[in-house]
This record gives C-alpha cells, structure tokens and sequence, in this order.
C-alpha cells in the first residue's frame, strides 16, 4: 500500500503545475501538498530522474519535464477530432494543392496536431508536434482571438480583433515567416468552444488576391464541416 501511496503523492504533485504556476519551489510544493519538505524533495528528485521535472538551476524552483510532453503527445495522438478532421483536411488539400494543418493552444503557444502536406516543392517545414508562437502568423491570430487569450489580445490591433471575429477567419502575409502566408479558421466543439485553428498555408507568391478568397470561402467551409461531425450545430 505504501508504494501506491506514493505514486498518488508523485501525481498530486505534477499536479500543482498549471498555467498559472509554472515554476513552484520546494516550500511552495510542501504547502500546497500539505506535506513534509522531506517527503516532497524525495518525490520531486524520482521524478526529475526519470524526466517528469527539472529544476531551475538557479532559483532550484521546479518544473514539468520532458516526459510529461511525450505524454502529452501520445495524448494528442488519440485525440477524436484529429481522426475527424483528417479525410475533411485531405480533401481541402487536393482542393487548394496546400498545406492543411490543425493547431491547439498548449501552454501559450500553439502546437500542431494534425497536418496533411502539400505536394509542392516550396513548404512550411513544420511538423505535428511542433510549437510555433501564438503572436504570429493567421492560426496564432485566430486561436488568441476566438479563445480570448490575455495578454496576447491585448497586444493586437483592436481593428484586426474585431476584423477576424466578423469575417470568421484570420490572414497572415508572411508574418511569421518571409515567403509564407496562411489562411485560418476556427474548429468549434459540440459545446460551441474553440478547440483548434484549421489553418492552409504555402509560399506567398501562390497565395495571390484571387487564390486568397477562393482558400478564405475553402477553409471556412471545411472548419465549418468538421466543427458539424463534432456536434456543433450553429
């Protein structure tokens, strides 16, 4: 019983670790665990060796590991929607001959969780799995937007906020990278929350005015098709 207690104890503690509180010390640790400093120095250093924490070098406060993150990934990797949205994203990108990725917001940034390359030489090199910034680029836009991230939100143009919200998608013109420009949408749940940016990107010189609208209206009806099979139904 005492080993499965514990285990129970590692738990709560990676537990304590949230947005908020990302980084906590020791004596932080021990009082919201309500447990000795003892106890808890012994739990953090099995975790931090097997990787599910590291300690700040310099203040000694703690925080999540790596293998949290691969965790996380194998998470990401039965997520429902992602399954759902693939054939729909497979056939957007033989409609617009891009790139169609999804992201999710994940500590701040955004991280792509499903993608389906386009057969052009020229690219976006990311991977699912990837963080990017949430501050650049249309899908970063789109996600601070519709979920009302602080303060990313505030740091925006007013003008643009509201432009993205009546428009119902996001444009970025090589914000976030020079030659590259996107186009992003929002994927609702069955309870009318955002989860996640469907977003189509490529090199700038192919996203001309023209191409530009014609992916606006494609992109906005698949988000809108996948948001349906999930249970939304405005």
């Amino acid at each position: 019983m005492e080993n499965v207690r514990s285990v129970e104890r590692a738990l709560e503690l990676l537990d304590c670790f949230t947005e908020a509180r990302k980084e906590i010390g020791l004596s932080e640790l021990s009082r919201i665990l309500d447990l000795p400093k003892a106890t808890v120095l012994r739990l953090a250093r099995t975790l931090e060796n097997k990787g599910y924490l590291i300690q700040h070098d310099e203040n000694h406060t703690y925080r999540l590991g790596p293998k949290v993150l691969g965790l996380g990934n194998v998470f990401l990797s039965n997520l429902d929607f992602r399954m759902v949205a693939l054939p729909l994203m497979k056939d957007l990108r033989d409609r617009t001959q891009e790139t169609v990725s999804m992201y999710i917001v994940i500590d701040k940034q955004r991280m792509c969780v499903q993608r389906v390359e386009s057969h052009h030489t020229l690219q976006p090199a990311i991977h699912i799995g990837d963080y990017l910034p949430l501050d650049r680029g249309s899908a970063g836009k789109l996600l601070i937007v519709y979920r009302n991230i602080e303060p990313s939100i505030e740091r925006m143009n007013p003008g643009e906020v509201k432009q993205i919200l009546e428009n119902g998608f996001a444009v970025s013109i090589e914000e976030r990278e020079q030659g590259l420009s996107s186009i992003s949408a929002p994927i609702y749940n069955n309870k009318g929350e955002v989860i996640a940016a469907l977003s189509v990107s490529g090199s700038s010189f192919r996203f001309t005015e023209e191409k530009r609208k014609e992916y606006q209206k494609e992109i906005v009806e698949t988000a809108h098709q996948i948001s349906y099979q999930l249970g939304y139904l405005s």
